[in-house]
């Protein structure tokens, strides 16, 4: 039987840990002490049984999962798994720490990755002793749910490394699709695209954003609209994730100053209260068909240039947008 190490006991750690548990593996969850790990096996065990309170897990069955869950006290309890999962928070400088540890503790066979929605996988392994066995795992949240699981070889990582990879995740009942590394990786580099698109051209015009968001999901494959979505995702994050795009690709990614006054006034989306999508009825003002036009043409155009830098095939990239982000097809696919 598997095991897997989980390094991070927060909402992705905990969640990645119910997979892997509901797919028959054993689990140990560490953190920075005893009592980090133990909460997180609490919400993994409570995953578990609201899964069964919705039906879409045998109560037997969860039973069983939570049972191959455990909480360890460190990484240094993590010496004899097959698989170490880290799922830190989204920080360069604390993930590189945690790989080095990781180096000094777990197997020389052991397959290592990290859990990253954009960070550098090269610049990761390039400060750990063992850059050839690590690969990026961006499990999408939440990863109970999720099906999509983007795979990334850093530029030292060994073929049998990425191969270990993919069928990890398909272990996982998860669909891999391998991404060349870049900013961004697939699903995030099309969407926050997007988003930016509509961003800057409902700047420039008086635009309904509740009517702009309806005629995204009347006129095409998203099931939200790019500022029902900035919402749920927190403008926090988005805005994060936007920075370094922008940083990363230029001015296709520039906002036109929307979301950095929101989170400064601590408007961060439904986790806030007030956001982006205002309270009451949509009052269209007859410039919101052309704020969802551009926000479906920045996909396409994203998705067409990860196309030819080779980063995913156009039908992966297609396939990454429909389980990733929950279009009914993939930008490509009409395109």
């Amino acid at each position: 039987m598997t095991t897997v190490g989980i390094i991070g006991a927060g909402t992705m750690g905990a969640e990645i840990a119910h997979v892997a548990s509901a797919a028959g593996m054993d689990v140990l969850v560490a953190d920075a002490d005893l009592a980090r790990a133990e909460q997180g096996v609490d919400r993994a065990r409570a995953l578990a049984a609201r899964r069964v309170e919705r039906g879409r897990l045998d109560a037997d069955a969860a039973e069983a999962a939570t049972a191959r869950v455990r909480a360890v006290a460190g990484i240094d309890d993590l010496a004899d798994v097959d698989v170490v999962i880290e799922a830190v928070p989204e920080d360069l400088a604390l993930k590189t720490a945690v790989h080095r540890r990781i180096d000094e503790v777990v197997r020389p066979d052991a397959l290592v990755a990290t859990n990253t929605s954009g960070l550098s996988v090269t610049a990761l392994g390039d400060a750990t002793a063992s850059p050839s066995r690590l690969v990026g795992l961006h499990f999408f949240n939440p990863a109970s749910t999720m099906r999509l699981v983007e795979v990334i070889a850093g530029a030292a990582t060994d073929e049998q490394a990425v191969a270990r990879a993919i069928a990890l995740a398909e272990d996982l009942g998860k669909t891999p699709v391998r991404v060349r590394e870049c900013p961004g990786f697939v699903v995030n580099r099309v969407l926050v695209r997007a988003m930016a698109e509509a961003y800057r051209a409902a700047a420039g015009a008086p635009v309904d954003r509740r009517a702009a968001d309806a005629m995204v999901v009347d006129g095409g494959p998203a099931p939200m609209g790019p500022f029902a979505l900035g919402d749920l995702v927190g403008l926090d994050v988005l805005d994060s994730i936007r920075g370094d795009l922008e940083a990363a690709y230029g001015d296709r990614f520039d906002d036109a100053g929307t979301l950095a006054p929101l989170v400064a006034a601590g408007r961060l989306g439904r986790k806030s209260g007030g956001g982006l999508v205002p309270d009451g009825d949509a009052q269209p003002t007859g410039t919101e068909p052309v704020v969802a036009a551009i926000y479906y043409a920045g996909a396409l155009d994203e998705a067409r240039r990860l196309a030819d830098e080779g980063v995913a095939s156009p039908a992966d990239i297609d396939l990454a947008m429909c389980l990733g982000a929950g279009w009914a097809e993939g930008p490509l696919a009409s395109g």
